[in-house]
Order: structure tokens, then C-alpha cells, then sequence
């Protein structure tokens, strides 16, 4: 004989008024029963009212090689049943999802990657890389309500800066291997300067940057790089040895092509007035 157990009504106030669902259950408070209607439930009103649900977001920074440790919130008074975790990465996804069960747990991986765990409610991540970027969402399922909390996950890679001269003499920067791209500037400015931002295979980025020597009156330039990972900006300083001609050289070779052409003006006219006045010197020694 089944025993008789009295009813109770779920209410759910992450539905609006106009919507109303009435769940009749044993009143047994531990069945597995009650639990795995109580997550069948809030994974539906997750899915028909996004709206609805209580959320929260937060932005994580983390350098790459690092320990990377999410936190969901949850009201410590509540009993909890399921914290899930959807990843959305760059090109792939996968979820997570840790079950509480009386006095068992269970987590289930999928497709996700072998360094991340989910512990309660935190998800760690060990030796951070910058494919992991991207959203982290935070279900957490109570006997109360559902919490969404969104994480945007961003890893910091520091790039490695070089400063050098290419086979024409032009000053090249550059700021490799990093995330975000860093952002390379120059002194003294100039318009004569060509930049290109490249994305590498893993996701970091590459910055180049080259100022030609051909077009300033310098003979040295000044290259600084900027990066969220650089306590300060970092510089670097090379001397200009371009092949092509300054414009200290060509205000020199005006100068001399002016003094020159001076010179050979005055010699030309003095030499011809030598020429007019010695035929007349011949004509009075005759007479």
C-alpha cells in the first residue's frame, strides 16, 4: 500500500504572473524523485524565459599560464541541486554539469577540455590559454529558483618586442605573441609610417610596424610599444642609416649645386671679358 503523502505547490518567481505552473509532488522533501523535477523544471523556465531568470556578469582577466578559478553566486541559505557551466569559445563549446543527489554527487564533462573542473561552485581552469577565452555561463539550479551568471573569461599573453633595421635602412617594431595587440607608436611622428596588426594560429596577435627613414630630418627614432601585460610602456631607440637621401642631405646638395653654378657663372664672365679686350689692345699696337 502506497502511503498517502500531501501535495505542495511549487512556485517559481522567475516566472511572471501571467504565467503560472502548478507541480503536484509527494511531499517526500529528499525523493529523487522531487529533485530531478525540480532541474527538469528550471532547465525549461532557463530555456522559455531567459528573461526571467536572475543573472548576473563579470568580466575575468587571467595571463595566460595561470590558475584560473570562476566562482557562481548561490544563497547559502537555499538547498542546491545543479550548478552547469556552458562554455562558448572562439570555435567550439562544451558544458559541464555537477549534480547534487542527497548525499552524492555527480559531474559530467562534454567536450570540454581535461583542464578544467568543476568543483561546487566554482569551475577551475589550470594553465590558462588564450583558446580558453570567451563566455562562461553559470547555471545554478536551488529548490527555490534559478541564478544565470555570465563570466566573459580574457587572457593576457605579454609579446615579445624587437627593434630593427630593415635591408633599406627603415626603422621596424615589432610586438609578437601577444593578447590583445599591443600597440606600437613613434618619436617623432611621422606620416610615412606603415603598420600591420596579424593573427597568429593560437589565437595571439602580431604587430609590425616600420618607419621609413626617407622622409625626416632624424637621425635616430624612438619606437614605444603599449600592452595591458607592460607595467610601462616599453621603448627602444635605433639610429638611421637609410640609403635614401634626408632632407639635411638635400638642402646640403641644393647648396653646393647653387655655389657651384655661382662659381662657374662669375669665371664665365670674366672670362669673357678678357676675350672682348684683347682684340682691342692688338689694334693700338699697330697704329
Amino acid at each position: 500500500m502506497i502511503p498517502a503523502c500531501s501535495s505542495v505547490l511549487l512556485s517559481l518567481s522567475c516566472v511572471p504572473t501571467s504565467v503560472f505552473l502548478l507541480t503536484t509532488i509527494p511531499a517526500c522533501y529528499n525523493s529523487k524523485l522531487r529533485m530531478d523535477l525540480l532541474q527538469s523544471v528550471s532547465f525549461l523556465l532557463v530555456l522559455l524565459y531567459p528573461g526571467r531568470v536572475t543573472s548576473d556578469s563579470d568580466v575575468v582577466r587571467v595571463r595566460r599560464g595561470e590558475l584560473t578559478v570562476l566562482h557562481c553566486w548561490a544563497d547559502p541559505g537555499d538547498t542546491l541541486l545543479q550548478v552547469t557551466w556552458k562554455l562558448h569559445l572562439y570555435n567550439s563549446s562544451c558544458v559541464i554539469s555537477y549534480k547534487i543527489e542527497e548525499n552524492d554527487t555527480e559531474t559530467s564533462y562534454s567536450s570540454c577540455s581535461t583542464r578544467m573542473r568543476s568543483d561546487n561552485l566554482s569551475l577551475s581552469i589550470s594553465d590558462t590559454d588564450v583558446t580558453d577565452e570567451g563566455t562562461y555561463t553559470c547555471i545554478v539550479i536551488n529548490d527555490k529558483r534559478t541564478f544565470s551568471t555570465d563570466k566573459s573569461l580574457q587572457v593576457l599573453a605579454p609579446p615579445s618586442t624587437f627593434l630593427r633595421l630593415t635591408s633599406d635602412g627603415s626603422a621596424e617594431c615589432g610586438a609578437t605573441g601577444g593578447n590583445p595587440p599591443a600597440e606600437i607608436s613613434w618619436i617623432p611622428h611621422s606620416h610615412d609610417i606603415n603598420t600591420t596588426v596579424l593573427g597568429e594560429p593560437d589565437r595571439t596577435w602580431s604587430v609590425i610596424s616600420t618607419f621609413s627613414s626617407g622622409t625626416i630630418n632624424e637621425t635616430s627614432v624612438t619606437c614605444v610599444v603599449s600592452h595591458p601585460t607592460f607595467v610601462n610602456p616599453w621603448t627602444g631607440d635605433i639610429r638611421l642609416r637609410g640609403y635614401g637621401l634626408r632632407l639635411d642631405n638635400i638642402l646640403r646638395l641644393i647648396i653646393i649645386v647653387i655655389v657651384t653654378i655661382l662659381i662657374a657663372g662669375v669665371l664665365y664672365v670674366k672670362l669673357k671679358q678678357q676675350e672682348q679686350k684683347i682684340p682691342g689692345e692688338q689694334i693700338n699696337e699697330e697704329s
